[in-house]
């Protein structure tokens, strides 16, 4: 192969890979920001205090979601984001995550679920699932984990409220109004995603779960518990 078509053909192959990392709903951190990695199934120690509504002026309705590794209040910010707010409200009222488990965790960054595709999983099915994918051999029947939805997305809506440690926030592809279900919690503050990804409320009770979660680790029950 002469050396203009091998530059060709490398170009061509990054655009590949730059196309298929759009595809996850997830926010991705800021490089130059990125501590060292630890394995997504390790438990995380406690990285900071129990947050509180004042933070980020979190007072509207609570869910509570109970995890296999106990419960963790959220308290939704309806005033600053009504829309992604009635969206979550809406998935937690039908049921929508009992059941899912949790497919990504970034210590001191983010802890992520929501994917319906990890329903009916097991703990050890997700994680070969996300292992064969991370080696780069899929099976054929390997869900998508990470790209599931509801069925529809929602259009990014700019609260102005800011990722502090213990935030709630929706994931979304490259595409601003491409969020559905999936949502994050932040692990540590997270100020290279502001202005980037809709946050909607605060983990006001459980800071102490969310950083205990792991991969595979399952979402029992959402509920609303105050209006």
């Amino acid at each position: 192969m002469s050396r203009r078509s091998l530059i060709a053909a490398s170009a061509a192959l990054a655009t590949v890979l730059v196309l298929l990392a759009g595809c996850a709903a997830a926010p991705s951190r800021p490089a130059s920001t990125a501590p060292a990695a630890v394995p997504a199934t390790a438990p995380l120690a406690s990285t900071g205090p129990e947050t509180s509504p004042g933070t980020t002026g979190a007072t509207g309705p609570e869910v509570t979601i109970k995890t296999d590794k106990g419960v963790v209040v959220v308290t939704l910010n309806t005033a600053k984001a009504p829309n992604t707010s009635a969206n979550f409200l809406k998935l937690v009222e039908v049921g929508f995550y009992n059941g899912l488990r949790i497919h990504r965790v970034e210590a001191g960054f983010v802890m992520q679920a929501g994917d319906p595709l990890t329903k009916g999983l097991s703990r050890q099915a997700l994680l070969d699932i996300l292992a064969r994918r991370q080696a780069g051999a899929p099976a054929a029947k390997d869900p998508a984990i990470g790209t599931g939805g509801p069925g529809w997305t929602i259009p990014f809506e700019d609260t102005g409220l800011l990722h502090d440690r213990g935030v709630i926030a929706m994931a979304r592809s490259q595409d601003p109004n491409s969020a559905g279900s999936q949502f994050y919690i932040t692990l540590g503050a997270a100020h290279g995603l502001d202005g980037s990804y809709a946050v909607f409320g605060l983990v006001t009770k459980g800071m102490d779960v969310v950083d205990r979660l792991a991969v595979g680790d399952e979402i029992i029950s959402a509920t609303v518990t105050k209006q």
